[in-house]
């Protein structure tokens, strides 16, 4: 009842190799083109966002890469090794995959831990103590005798989660792993989980569509629209691919509409190789070639007599990266 192949290999530098490589990866149900030429890669040690909207084609690239599905055409690879019939089994024994469907309700929290445990490998010497080590982190301890059917969305996920990391897998797949969890326990969650990039540099692969605080785990983004990878990369390169420069937000003490021209005039007199516009808040969004011209810009503004009440640089997030690929994809902002 147990999975071969269990690595024991020491931590490696995080960006030292690729463990998932996928080219031109297609598949098609009857009539419906489900994926469409994906390619990705995601390198050790790194979190990728998958994102799109419903029927973007996310679960089935997940199911393609973990191999619960075949492609039509193109290849992937795991761990260096292209993902075959003959390889398969041995690369799932390095693999977490959380899902709802592999708990079992007839169980409890403790037996189903057990039970992944064993199927796993982990040498029954060690199985006790990482059930009870997870059982306590997912604030699970309580409810650890209680059979799975009876838990909670959020009891449930947390479950899951533990399932998925029970063997510490050098490679995780997520499927929306805070959904049905309140703020702090999503919060406890997403600590857990950058734990377990620091110290064992695992690989995670994030479907969601929870956009909001995943800037904080995701290092890289791929966005599905329509079965085709639309962006992908790491978050840095998509977000300066966007909007080069240095960006901030003006803030003028007088926020009428005729004083913040007069000060949109100002700057496009003296700083042309700038950008500036009027928000919907009633400030002015600038983007600059150097963080360093902000010091210029505030002191021209100033000596023209405008009272700034604030400054704020601009931090992109996953967000806006999501929508404004989105959007270009609609012929448009969203």
């Amino acid at each position: 009842m147990t999975l071969t192949g269990l690595s024991s290999t020491p931590a490696v530098s995080p960006r030292s190799e690729l463990v998932i490589s996928a080219k031109g990866v297609s598949k098609r149900f009857d009539n419906h083109q489900a994926i469409s030429d994906v390619s990705l890669d995601i390198e050790r040690g790194r979190v990728f966002g998958l994102l799109g909207p419903n029927g973007a084609g996310k679960t089935t690239t997940v199911r393609l890469l973990n191999h619960v599905l075949t492609p039509d055409s193109g290849e992937i690879w795991l761990f260096g090794e292209r993902l075959t019939a003959a390889t398969a089994d041995e690369v799932r024994s390095r693999i977490g995959v959380q899902t709802d469907t592999n708990i079992y309700e007839s169980l409890t929290a403790r037996e189903n831990l057990h039970f992944w445990a064993e199927l796993y490998g982990v040498p029954k010497q060690r199985r006790r103590a990482r059930v009870d080590e997870l059982l306590e982190i997912m604030e699970l301890t309580d409810r650890a005798s209680s059979l799975a059917g009876t838990f909670s969305k959020g009891m449930r996920q947390k479950l899951g989660v533990a399932r998925a990391v029970v063997h510490r897998p050098e490679l995780l797949f997520l499927d929306e792993p805070t959904t049905g969890l309140d703020p702090e326990a999503s919060l406890k969650l997403i600590d857990f989980l950058r734990g377990m990039i620091a110290t064992d540099h695992t690989t995670m692969v994030m479907c969601t569509h929870q956009l909001d605080g995943l800037e904080t785990l995701c290092t890289d983004v791929g966005v599905l629209i329509d079965g085709r990878m639309a962006a992908s990369g790491p978050m840095e390169s998509l977000v300066s691919e966007r909007w080069p420069g240095h960006w901030v937000t003006l803030e003028l003490a007088n926020s009428s509409l005729a004083n913040l021209e007069s000060a949109h005039r100002v700057l496009a007199d003296q700083f042309p190789e700038a950008n500036a516009s009027i928000t919907d808040a009633a400030a002015l969004l600038v983007s600059m070639p150097q963080a360093e011209m902000t010091e210029r810009l505030v002191a021209t503004l100033v000596h023209h007599e405008f009272a700034i009440r604030a400054l704020v640089p601009v931090q992109r997030s996953i967000r806006d990266v999501y929508f404004d690929v989105i959007g270009s994809a609609r012929g448009g902002a969203v």
